[in-house]
């Protein structure tokens, strides 16, 4: 298994400094927010895109994602209003580009929330129709398309990773697969083995943060009650190799060096690799 990071703690630097720091931390890759400051539209041109591509591969740090910057943003796929909805549609056709220059492995898809009035069925439906322009426009592209569950408090449109199916199953493009988070996951009470077990090789990537049970907080992992302990052994169990992303939530965005430094350490020593 591979250890990464989201950029998204960071969100007081520019991305070549980040990534001269995850790469001094020893992280294997880094997980790249499409929001301002770090990869948004159109702020950077394509040499600048490719001088950042060239940056990481001097530091040896894999982009695991490009992470599309939904979560209390103006971007919906399910928003009723044709103009929202287009223009959430095209924000992710530009977060394709600018992906596939960077060279990562899975571009996500933010299911979101229906709004106030509208029906689910309606919101659901418009989720589908928005991901299925997504992945006929992704086909030019090799990446995998990651639809991510979240806890009732960011979807309800996604909430777990049967849900996640639903909508695999209904889309039917060999593009598309799985991400999952372990606070989401703690939050939802899942069964993770079951998810595991289930997912198969839809399973793309593991986030990883921890919290109370009650909250979502993204804590560094052993800050919460989560058994990250037991979540490695059943990896090891069923031979997951892929990235386990920590993403860390924006209280620790004022030191953030120092809170994925700890993460770090924490979770090498979980999973019993010397740093």
């Amino acid at each position: 298994m591979k250890i990464g990071v989201t950029t998204s703690v960071f969100v007081n630097y520019f991305i070549p400094e980040i990534i001269s720091i995850i790469s001094k931390e020893g992280f294997d890759g880094i997980d790249i927010w499409g929001g301002r400051p770090h990869i948004y539209r159109n702020d950077y041109n394509l040499k600048e895109l490719q001088t950042i591509k060239q940056r990481l591969e001097e530091n040896n740090l894999e982009v695991s994602s490009f992470m599309p910057a939904f979560f209390r943003y103006p971007h919906s796929l399910s928003n009723p209003n044709p103009i929202i909805r287009k223009d959430s549609i095209d924000y992710m056709y530009k977060c394709a580009d600018n992906a596939a220059i960077l060279g990562a492995k899975i571009l996500l898809v933010v299911p979101g929330r229906s709004i106030y009035g509208q029906k689910h069925e309606e919101a659901f439906n418009l989720l589908i129709d928005s991901i299925n322009n997504i992945c006929e426009y992704c086909e030019q592209y090799d990446f995998k398309l990651g639809i991510e569950p979240a806890n009732q408090a960011v979807t309800d449109l996604v909430v777990t990773y049967k849900d996640a199916l639903k909508v695999i199953r209904q889309i039917n493009h060999p593009s598309m697969g799985v991400v999952l988070d372990t606070g989401h996951m703690y939050l939802n009470h899942e069964n993770l083995v079951g998810a595991i077990e289930n997912l198969g090789s839809l399973l793309l990537q593991f986030h990883v943060n921890d919290n109370d049970g009650k909250q979502q907080q993204n804590l560094i992992p052993g800050d919460g009650s989560f058994d990250f302990s037991g979540f490695i052994q059943n990896l090891n169990r069923v031979g997951y190799s892929d990235f386990l992303s920590i993403e860390l939530g924006w209280q620790y965005t004022l030191e953030p060096v120092t809170a994925i430094q700890e993460a770090h350490h924490r979770f090498r020593k979980i999973m019993e690799i010397k740093i």
